[in-house]
């Protein structure tokens, strides 16, 4: 490189003929660097106008420059970004920008006036100052539950307390498009508080330690909606202590340190009413009473299948609320029904289904034919055909998926999410694979209900038994998924022999 060059040409130039003496490539650049090919790209035509020190040092190790070579190298770079940064150079300067990005909420949102509460109090503290304050809600539930509902109404009603504005960003963290990446995420970010495409840092941590020195004295409320884990929320966290940020997940992410975690149940009864009044009309819902509880039991209160139930009877003014319910007591038709326009029960569960892995995804379609509320690992394990503790991983991450309930120590399954495991097990394993797993989990019954019975048995009954004392043995014939296991198991004559 000539001595006298460097201030003559732009810094793109240099690093073009540069690379070019060197024989390579954008992408062996790219990779050499630890950069991107768009980033190289981007320098050589230009469009990074104050290529970041860092980088620059990277690309000069990369192109293997030493002394006053890889000197007139940094020192370019290094007058490009003073020339840029100075007073009076405001095409590259950012823009004081006040973001509003919240999409529009819905007028409809029911049953969630406690949880909004909590948010406001939460608000009034971050935007106070008062120490000791988390910044960080995540609000977390199964799929269909309402969290961008809730998330988007929460952040109206607390935007104006932020005046440095509000962002929201949709992280698509489930399939199919799969999830955004933090580094294009940050500069979405970047970009929407006024930073150009010019001065957006190629490298994702300048991106992050950019978006934090923007963000550190600014009173921002951020969205980020349907996050995937953790590793994709933290770098998008801003610095400030005047910022809030709400995350929806269906995981309660519960890695993110900090953060205050607000999971969403399904509605009340008279909260489901209500969102059904609201979307179809109160003549409608009042002409049919007890139709309309029907509606909201039949739709399991969960939120997405109410929102369609409504939707269906509004985009049908001659229905009344009985035909629709009627249409949805066929339990085999039922996920079919809640279906309005893109609005889609099936479609929902589908996302988290298809994350699972094959484990996991057995034990989910399997559980299906276990017979009552609610279940254990070692009834699990003996259906899925597998142990008592990769029975009880695979619940666990169900649970984080958002596709299984708890109940204290057992488990169950929504009604609605039920019905998607078994089509998921009748479309895919063989009946003869689905006959195994039946007599499989019968076996299992039997033998334990052996096993209750022996203890109202003298002692030389009770020899290996998983039960304590007769306490627990009834107990657990309590909670005994199939009828009248109880009564049979402690008639003499008849134990383990179900009614």
């Amino acid at each position: 490189m000539p001595t006298g060059q460097v201030q003559r040409d732009r810094f793109g130039d240099v690093l073009r003929g540069l690379r070019r003496e060197r024989g390579l490539t954008q992408e062996e650049l790219a990779e050499a660097a630890g950069s991107s090919v768009r980033g190289i790209r981007e320098m050589e035509r230009g469009r990074v106008r104050s290529p970041q020190r860092r980088t620059v040092v990277l690309l000069a190790d990369a192109l293997r420059l030493a002394g006053a070579d890889r000197d007139r190298f940094v020192g370019l770079a290094r007058a490009e970004r003073q020339l840029h940064d100075r007073p009076g150079a405001p095409d590259d300067r950012p823009a004081v920008v006040v973001p509003g990005e919240l999409p529009a909420p819905l007028p409809d949102l029911a049953g969630r006036a406690e949880i909004q509460d909590r948010l406001s109090a939460l608000a009034d503290d971050v935007v106070a100052g008062r120490p000791g304050t988390a910044s960080v809600v995540v609000l977390h539930g199964p799929p269909g539950i309402g969290k961008t509902s809730l998330a988007v109404a929460a952040g109206h009603r607390l935007g104006p307390a932020f005046a440095g504005g509000q962002l929201f960003v949709d992280l698509h963290g489930a399939p199919p498009a799969g999830p955004v990446e933090p580094a294009e995420a940050l500069a979405g970010l970047l970009r929407s508080l006024g930073v150009p495409d010019g001065r957006v840092p190629v490298s994702p941590a300048e991106r992050g330690g950019l978006f934090r020195t923007l963000t550190r004295d600014r009173s921002l409320l951020v969205v980020l909606d349907n996050a995937a884990d953790e590793a994709q929320v933290r770098p998008l966290l801003p610095a400030g202590p005047g910022c809030l940020v709400l995350v929806t997940c269906r995981r309660p992410l519960a890695g993110l340190a900090g953060a205050v975690r607000e999971p969403l149940d399904l509605l009340v009864p008279a909260a489901g009413r209500l969102l059904l009044t609201a979307i179809v009309g109160a003549d409608r819902i009042a002409a049919d009473p007890a139709a309309t509880d029907q509606l909201v039991t039949l739709c399991g209160r969960l939120p997405l299948a109410l929102r369609i139930a409504g939707n269906r009877l509004a985009s049908r003014p001659q229905w009344s609320v009985g035909r629709l319910v009627d249409l949805l007591r066929d339990q085999r038709r039922r996920l079919t029904v809640l279906t309005a326009g893109d609005l889609d029960v099936r479609s929902a569960f589908e996302v988290s289904y298809r994350q699972l892995d094959p484990t996991t995804a057995r034990v989910f379609r399997r559980a299906s034919l276990i017979p009552g509320t609610d279940f254990a690992p070692a009834l699990v394990a003996a259906v899925a055909g597998t142990d008592e503790v990769a029975a009880a991983v695979a619940l666990e991450e169900l649970v984080e998926a958002g596709v299984l309930l708890t109940l204290g120590d057992r488990y169950q399954f929504h009604d609605l999410v039920r019905l998607y495991a078994q089509e998921r097990l009748d479309a895919e394993e063989r009946p003869a694979s689905r006959t195994r797993a039946h007599d499989r989990m019968v076996d299992w019954l039997l033998r334990r209900t052996r096993q209750a019975g022996a203890m109202f048995e003298p002692a030389a009954c009770r020899s290996d038994s998983p039960f304590d004392d007769d306490r627990a043995a009834a107990a657990w014939l309590d909670r005994s998924p199939a009828t009248g296991w109880r009564r049979c198991a402690t008639r003499p004559g008849a134990v383990g022999t179900p009614t």
